[in-house]
C-alpha cells in the first residue's frame, strides 16, 4: 500500500479477501476493481451506485462517499483485524449504512483480538481515528510494522 499511494492510487477495498500470499509469504494486493488513480486530486468522489464494503469502509467514505489515503488507511486497520484474528468477519452481525455509520460515530470499534499484542491492536486503532487527518501514513504503518512485527511474536 506504501508503494500504491505513493503512485496516488486509492485502493477503495483494502480486506483480507484481496490479498494473495505468493511463494515466501510475499503478499500481493488484489482485486483492484474499486481502485481509482487519484493523480489529479488526492481524493476520489463515488458519484455512481454500486455496492460498497462497509464493514471496511471509514467513516467519511460511509457518509460523503470520499475516498483517499486515510480512508485506505483505515481499510487497513480492518484488514490487519482480519489477519489476527484468522479471517473472522468484522462486525459479524447484520449492519446496513445507516447502522454502520451510528456506531463509528459513538465511537465502537473492533474488540482486541485474542493473542493479538497490544502494540498491533494500538496500530489498528490509530488507523481507525474518526479524524483521518490523525491517521497514520502507510510509510507510518510499514515503518510500526518493521520495529514491532517481530519483536511481538515468537515462533514455535
Amino acid at each position: 500500500m506504501n508503494h500504491l499511494t505513493s503512485m496516488k492510487c486509492v485502493h477503495r477495498d483494502l480486506a483480507a479477501r484481496n490479498i494473495l500470499v505468493s511463494e515466501g509469504h510475499v503478499m500481493k494486493i488484489a482485486d483492484f476493481g474499486l481502485a481509482r488513480d487519484v493523480h489529479s486530486r488526492e481524493y476520489y468522489r463515488k458519484l455512481t451506485s454500486g455496492e460498497l464494503p462497509i464493514r471496511w469502509m471509514a467513516p467519511e467514505s460511509l457518509e460523503k462517499l470520499v475516498f483517499d489515503t486515510h480512508s485506505d488507511a483505515w481499510s487497513f486497520g480492518v484488514l490487519f483485524w482480519e489477519i489476527m484474528t484468522l479471517g473472522q468477519q468484522p462486525y459479524p452481525f447484520k449492519v446496513d449504512w445507516k447502522s454502520m455509520m451510528e456506531l463509528l460515530l459513538q465511537g465502537r470499534r473492533l474488540e482486541r483480538p485474542h493473542n493479538c499484542p497490544l502494540n498491533l491492536y494500538l496500530l489498528m486503532r490509530e488507523c481507525w481515528h474518526l479524524n483521518p487527518e490523525e491517521r497514520p501514513s502507510f510509510r507510518e504503518i510499514v515503518r510500526h510494522l518493521k520495529l514491532n512485527i517481530n519483536s511481538s511474536f515468537s515462533i514455535e
